[in-house]
């Protein structure tokens, strides 16, 4: 009874390693993080130039703090080590040394980087500059890695033609393109005006129908309540009324912006130009997408795991190559408009200026944008709940009235909308593309939606910035040259896998498929 009981406070015990091990881990690995961002701050001037002694004194201290952690680890992991050995458990302490492995792999990255930083002293506008570049890379991952975490969260498998679909989105903003350039003669805010001429009073018309009245008698059109209603016949008289009204309406409104401020038009209609090539490169990958669900993957849906991934593999090759003898294999080019061409500049007084692009800050500002409106449809609407449901048990939502088919639907359709929008803006950004280049991208993404937590939609956004950020800055602070970025991003996955394979924030997944 004795040896049994000090068995299970072994066990116990043991459980309480791996777990604390984990939590050394990670305070381990904040602390050399902290480290790099303080040595990069003192060197780059951002505390003064030349700093005060107190930052180097403060710098030291972190750097003797993280060696003597790592020590205290080792000297810690040894008797623990030595007592599993010998105990009649066989306990694997795999979990252990990988944990302190990772804190030693920590260190070693910020050994790299502050002699680096303090052989170098790069100035403050260069590390602006690159974080500025990740956070465009990484909204342009976050939006396409959150198609990969909708697929795998609701059918548990990995989209591998995603990134296909994205360049598919970029050829459909690029016809988009070129037919507003043609429209107008080569010049595009001339095309934009015949567009927008077309598109702003159609907008102003379907405001003025009632829309929520229509919604909600599509909503009841196969119930008892539908029956045909006085005021419900008014207004469905009063339809065409209301729409010519609204037309009419918009069109004076576009006419007057034209006459009385010419700037404020050429700034509306380009806008207007820049929706719609946005609009037809998400509905073209949105398609795409839907169309790849409905023949690749729909009817291997009951199929072995393996079977679909093959499928992906499959449909990914497929579409290159379609893509390949439809459009060549010559890059294409986009042509910035003038209202977001350019820099601009950020003053940082006596630290320099930062030359931001304007696409860059619409990447930026227009990922967030989309990924809050994606988190809120899925948390707060009814398809949302019902994606959420399915998710969780196909078969007890599908008993629970939920038609399954649908869900999966709109998931691809919302995970390619996104990526569509991706590509668009990857075009504006990068300019040149051919029918390869959603590959690379599509593999970054599916490394950033591992990183933040596959299947967890906040996950993914963190991944997608967080890798983007790594692969900007990373050559610099570790004095490697750039076209090593892709390496870094590749070992982050395997890094991740090892020491985290859940991700940062965790898979999102029901206990059913755990």
């Amino acid at each position: 009874m004795a040896e049994a009981t000090h068995t299970r406070r072994l066990e116990h015990l043991d459980l309480d390693y791996d777990q604390l091990s984990g939590r050394y881990f990670g305070l381990g690995a904040l602390l050399a993080t902290f480290n790099i961002f303080w040595v990069i701050a003192r060197t780059s001037g951002l505390f003064g130039t030349p700093a005060d002694e107190a930052y180097k004194t403060i710098e030291d201290a972190l750097t003797t703090t993280l060696w003597i952690y790592a020590g205290l680890g080792l000297i810690a992991l040894i008797p623990i080590m030595v007592a599993r050995s010998r105990s009649k458990e066989n306990v694997s302490s795999t979990r252990l040394l990988l944990n302190y492995a990772g804190v030693i792999i920590f260190l070693v990255l910020a050994y790299r980087v502050s002699d680096v930083v303090k052989t170098e002293e790069y100035p403050f506008t260069l590390w602006g500059l690159q974080l500025v570049n990740g956070l465009v890379l990484g909204g342009m991952y976050a939006l396409i890695a959150l198609g990969y975490t909708l697929v795998y969260g609701i059918l548990f498998m990995i989209n591998f033609a995603h990134g296909e679909v994205l360049i598919l989105g970029t050829f459909g903003g690029w016809f988009a393109l070129a037919y507003i350039t043609n429209l107008g003669g080569g010049t595009f805010e001339v095309g934009a005006a015949s567009v927008a001429g077309v598109l702003l009073p159609l907008i102003v018309a379907v405001l003025f129908l009632p829309l929520e009245m229509l919604a909600s008698r599509a909503g009841r059109r196969n119930t008892a309540s539908a029956e045909v209603e006085t005021t419900w016949l008014f207004t469905l008289i009063s339809l065409p009324i209301r729409f010519i009204f609204g037309a009419l309406i918009g069109y004076g409104l576009l006419q007057a912006l034209g006459g009385f401020a010419p700037h404020i038009y050429e700034s509306l209609t380009t806008i207007l130009a820049l929706l719609f090539i946005l609009f037809v490169g998400m509905i073209t990958s949105m398609l795409v997408a839907i169309g790849l669900e409905r023949v690749a993957y729909r009817p291997l849906r009951t199929a072995p795991r393996l079977t679909p991934l093959i499928s992906a593999i499959g449909a990914s090759f497929f579409l290159q190559q379609a893509m390949l003898n439809a459009f060549g294999p010559l890059p294409r080019f986009y042509q910035r408009p003038k209202l977001i061409s350019g820099t601009i500049d950020v003053g940082l007084g006596s630290l320099g200026t930062i030359p931001v692009t304007k696409t860059g800050i619409i990447i930026v500002l227009f990922s967030i944008i989309l990924m809050t409106l994606l988190y809120l449809f899925v948390q707060r609407s009814k398809t949302g709940r019902a994606m959420r449901s399915v998710a969780e048990d196909k078969d007890t939502a599908a008993l629970m009235g939920v038609d399954v088919d649908h869900v999966i639907v709109v998931t691809f359709a919302l995970g390619a909308f996104l990526a569509g929008a991706a590509g668009v803006m990857m075009g504006f950004h990068n300019l040149s593309f051919n029918f390869r280049a959603g590959f690379i991208p599509g593999l970054k993404a599916f490394t950033a939606a591992v990183l933040g937590g596959i299947g967890n939609v906040p996950g993914a956004m963190f991944g997608g910035f967080f890798l983007g950020l790594v692969e900007a800055l990373g050559p610099t602070a570790l004095g490697i040259p750039t076209e090593y970025k892709d390496v870094i991003a590749f070992g982050l996955l395997v890094l991740v896998l090892i020491f985290r394979p859940t991700g940062i924030f965790g898979e999102v997944l029901s206990e059913k498929k755990v």
